[in-house]
């Protein structure tokens, strides 16, 4: 995380996946939890915002990966300038393709 803040990122977007029982996926969990031990204010008023990806048959736990980025970029005081987007893989075989409307108002919001 020392090297991602030394490039003074201007903005801060995660894309995830829900995996288990509403998890994030493991490979995600080191980056989450080096998030999670920074310092109040160092990421705080940044623009941000989180894409997840779920199955809405799993019901409660639908995008609860991206939940969890979420409510960590709260915490850390990133200022969500778009409302997370559900993506339903269920529904999709294109989530890419699906989040590219998304992406490009995001990207609006930046300036």
């Amino acid at each position: 995380m020392p090297d991602v803040l030394a490039f003074e990122p201007q903005a801060i977007l995660a894309v995830t996946s829900t995996t288990g029982m509403g998890e994030l996926p493991d490979n995600l969990m080191p980056l989450y939890s080096e998030l999670r031990d920074l310092l109040p204010g160092q990421l705080c008023g940044l623009p941000g915002g989180v894409i997840a990806l779920g199955d809405a048959s799993y019901g409660d736990t639908f995008c609860a990966g991206g939940e969890q980025m979420r409510e960590l970029f709260a915490e850390l005081g990133v200022n969500e300038v778009q409302d997370m987007l559900r993506l339903d893989g269920s529904e999709s075989v294109t989530p890419e393709t699906d989040a590219e409307p998304w992406l490009a108002a995001f990207i609006k919001h930046l300036g």
